[in-house]
Order: C-alpha cells, then structure tokens, then sequence
C-alpha cells in the first residue's frame, strides 16, 4: 500500500520554501511601506509646520536617540519608559520648551505627541475630552475585555458604564464600606507585626498588594478574598492573565502560539469565579442589609426593571459579560495603583522623620493617643477619617513623585489641532498617540518648586502662594469627564491603613548595599513584565519592618 503520510518530495519542500519567501517578501514591503508612512508624518511636521522634532533618522527613527539618552544619563533598562520624557525635556531645551514633544518610537511603540504644558494637556482631556487611543481597546486590553471595560469604552456605552458605576464608588457609599474594610486592615497589621518579629527582609509591594486586593474585594463584591493569608485564585489566574497583555512591540509576547488559548481559558475561569457574585446580589437584592457594594448598586437598574423576584436571577447572558468585564478591569486597576503608592508613602516617611512624626502627630490628634484604639473610633464614625489634610497631603505629593500611571494616551480626530495658550501655536495631532505626560509635568519647577523633593505641605498652602500646584498640574488621575473613577476609593483605602498602622509601625529599606540607583533613589519605578500597563517598585520594594510600641 502507497504511503499516504511519507516525506516530502523535492518538489512539494520547493513549493513550501517558495510560499514562505513570497510571504516574507509581502511582509517586508509592508514593514517598509509604514515605515515611510510613519517617518513622512514626522518630516511634514517639521518641514511643512515649522515645528522642530528630535534629531530623527528614516530607518530608525528616534530610537538612536532614545538610546543615546539613556546611555548618557545612565537609565536602567528595567526603568519604566514614562521617565523618558522627563530626561528628554532636560537634553532637548530648545525643543521641548513648548511643552509638548513628537516622539517616533516605531515600530517599538507608536508615533505619539508627549503633551506637559497643563492647558494644552485640558485640551483633549477636560474641554473636548478625546477618545481612547485605539490601540487600548483593540490591542492591549482586546483579550482582557475585548476593550469593553469602563477605562477604554467611548461614548453612549461609556456614558451608560459611567453612570451605572458611580454611585458605588462615590465618598458616601464608600464611607459606609469602611467598617468591612477595618477587618482586612486588622489582617495587615497582624502581618506587619510578624514580619517585625521576625526581622526578616519582606517585599513591602507585596503586603500593600494583598491587604488592597481584599479591598477590593469587599468594597467590589462584598466578600472575603483572604489574599492576604493564603493563595487567592481569582488573583493569581488575573496576575497570569495581565502577563499576556502588551501595549509596546513585545515579539515573546506576540508570537506565542498559547496566549490566546490561555486568553480563552483565562477569561473562561475567571467568568465563572465572578458570575455567581453577580447572580447572588441581584437575585438577593433586598435581603443585603446595611451598606451596599459597588457591584449591588451597579445592579440596581436591572432589579428595579425586573419586578419578579423569581426572574431577576436570570440575567441575560451579554449583561453578566459586561459586568464581569467592569469588574476585572476595577480589580486590577483597584489594587494595583493603590498598592504602589502605599508602599512609597511609608517609604517616603522613612526617609523624611520631619514628615512622618507630623503625620503620626495628626493622628494622635484626630484618633486619640492610642492606636490601638482607632479602629474601634474608625469603625463608630468613618467620617473621622475626613479630618486628616496632612494625610491628605502625603498621599498627593507621593502620587505627584511617583504616579503609577503616567498620563492617559488618546486618539485624536481628523484635522485636530492643540494650541499654544500663550502664543497661539497650533500643533498637528492626527496620526498620532496623544499622551498627557504626567510625569514630566509633575517633576517640573515651573509649576512645582522642589520638584524632586518629598513636600507634602504645598497641597495645604493657599492658592496665591508661589508654592500652592497651579491649575491643571497636578494629574495621577487625570482630569475632566474621564478622570479615574476609583479616586476617591483610593484617598480612603490609603487614610485608613495609615490610620490603624503608621503609628505603630516603620520600615527600614533593606536595597543591598551595591543596588542600582535611579533619580537618587534604589526604590525606582520599572516595568513588570508579569504584570503590564502600570508601574511597579524595583525588586517589590524590600524593607525591614520595625515596631514602635
């Protein structure tokens, strides 16, 4: 019998290595002809408008440069690419004085226009709040939620989104959380004790990321997680999850066979974890007493239209999908802003003892001289909590320091033009990313004397007071219709772990002794590759905690 499966024959191998080389020759005029594309739009922008760009070559664009730069200045490669702004304003002057700069990146990034003057930035954020960048929904969050989520959702569907979420997340309904909340703040400190007993080396990023997970997950939910006592598989199939998420040309990531597989049974597992939460508040609404969740109040509009009680468990399918979509992108953005920025405000107060023995002053003030006895103060009257401007301030000038994101990106229409408020100057956007650069804009002494310093006290001084942030500047959560949802969320999680903790307890950073050091710091802001999209502290931040009782 003839072989049916045999080896390839000379002519059928000639064939397939033909087929490969014409596949190859299509993908390289491709690559080439958006090569020219992409260069051209950067040479009209200088040639045809008078705008002066970055030293740029046709084949590479500004990646010779951007490698030059961190040469010179010394960037670790693991730094996260935000601060690549700044160190190009300081090199280019004369370029960048503007306060905005066109940056070609491709194909490692996108063309893009890095915006740092305020009132330009509130041009496409706050007076004509522009789109998402495309690449959001249908590339760096396609597999995560299909770009369906409160954060990459433009127009009516947002709007709609928008309205459903937030009386969950506004400062009464949150208020009324707290007490839930104190229970998984008691677990932390619990932890912080041991660890300070022990005297071991601890990863602070990872005790702020579990104890704001369970958070999360009270304040979303309306359950215990537990992250902080034992493994949590919600949390650890997500984490794996994000860790297939790109946004920056990555080839690892892109040419995996698996990822979309993994994507599938990913969203499959996580689905079916978060959907009997969602059943279990509708069909149950009336029967949860006292504070309700975030996910409870997004629910209220199907439980008022569904009058039978027997039916509102069955909720259509393609609502359960869009739910579970807002809350996976709330969990992750939930946590892992306020998990980094808490880490950096106790390692800010090691740092600066003035500052700290300020804030544990104004505890004592406002909670009684016994920490042990706060909570109990808290859990009675959560508004208390509203009397701390100095805790307040700590938070604002740590996220003004170290933003974990550095601005949002957006797409600009046709014929769309940013102006120069003081001369008038109109700069071409279309075509290209538009990115609010926080992070240059926060490290500015134009409009934040002592950019580089820990001053908490500028965020209580009076407005006309040369040190007080000047209109539009201060930015971690963006600004205008847009504006980070979960803000308020955040301010509340940090006051009361602060609260219950920072009296009590202290670290000791624990970087060895020959650590690489970034902007006069060890604790610098990289990219995770576990874990896309926002920044994250160098080795999790490793510290010794100490008692103070």
């Amino acid at each position: 019998m003839p072989q049916l499966l045999g080896p390839l024959g000379p002519d059928t191998a000639s064939f397939i290595m033909k087929g490969l080389g014409y596949l190859a020759l299509v993908g390289l005029v491709v690559f080439f002809y958006r090569l020219y594309r992409v260069r051209m739009m950067f040479r009209r922008v200088e040639k045809e408008h008078g705008i002066p760009i970055l030293p740029h070559s046709f084949l590479f664009g500004h990646l010779i440069t951007i490698a030059k730069l961190h040469m010179k200045y010394k960037i670790p490669r693991d730094s996260h690419g935000h601060w690549l702004f700044l160190y190009l304003k300081h090199e280019y002057p004369e370029i960048t004085r503007k306060g905005l700069l066109y940056m070609d990146p491709w194909p490692i990034g996108y063309p893009m226009i890095a915006v740092y003057q305020p009132d330009m930035m509130a041009q496409f954020t706050q007076e004509n709040s522009l789109p998402k960048y495309w690449a959001m929904p249908q590339v760096e969050f396609k597999a995560f939620t299909g770009g369906e989520d409160l954060v990459n959702l433009d127009g009516p569907e947002w709007k709609k989104a928008r309205s459903m979420f937030n009386p969950g997340f506004s400062a009464r309904n949150l208020l009324s959380l707290v007490p839930d909340m104190i229970e998984e703040v008691l677990v932390f400190r619990e932890r912080l004790e041991k660890a300070a007993a022990s005297g071991e080396v601890v990863k602070l990023e990872d005790y702020t990321t579990d104890i704001t997970v369970d958070i999360i997950g009270r304040a979303v939910l309306g359950t215990r997680l537990h992250t902080q006592t034992r493994p949590n598989r919600l949390m650890e199939i997500m984490k794996s999850q994000l860790s297939l998420i790109y946004l920056e040309l990555d080839l690892k990531k892109l040419l995996n066979p698996l990822r979309p597989f993994k994507h599938w049974i990913y969203n499959r597992i996580i689905r079916n974890e978060l959907a009997p939460y969602i059943y279990n508040t509708a069909q149950n609404y009336e029967k949860i007493e006292g504070p309700k969740t975030i996910v409870a109040l997004a629910l209220k509009e199907h439980v008022n239209e569904t009058q039978d009680y027997s039916a509102r468990g069955n909720i259509p399918p393609e609502f359960i999908e869009r739910v579970v979509k807002h809350i996976k992108i709330f969990m992750f953005a939930g946590h892992d802003t306020t998990a980094t920025v808490l880490a950096y405000i106790y390692y800010l107060l090691s740092k600066d003892p003035y500052r700290a023995a300020k804030i544990r002053a104004e505890h004592d003030e406002v909670l009684g001289e016994d920490p042990t006895a706060a909570a109990h103060l808290i859990r009675a009257d959560p508004t208390i909590l509203n009397k701390m401007p100095f805790t307040i301030a700590v938070l604002k000038e740590a996220l003004r320091l170290f933003p974990p994101v550095g601005g949002t990106i957006r797409q600009s229409p046709p014929g769309h033009f940013l102006k120069d408020p003081h001369t008038g100057d109109r700069y071409p956007t279309y075509g290209f990313m538009l990115h609010s650069s926080a992070t240059t804009l926060h490290r500015d002494a134009e409009y934040f004397p002592d950019p580089n310093f820990f001053r908490p006290e500028r965020f209580m001084l009076r407005e006309n007071d040369p040190f007080h942030p000047m209109k539009n500047t201060w930015r971690p959560f963006e600004m205008g219709p847009r504006n980070c949802i979960g803000q308020e969320l955040v301010s509340l999680e940090v006051r009361l772990i602060l609260a219950l903790t920072i009296r009590e307890f202290e670290v000791e950073e624990a970087y060895p002794e020959n650590a690489e050091s970034f902007m006069d710091t060890k604790a610098y802001q990289i990219i995770d590759p576990k874990v896309m999209a926002t920044s994250h502290i160098k080795d999790g931040l490793p510290v010794r905690i100490k008692s103070r009782r």
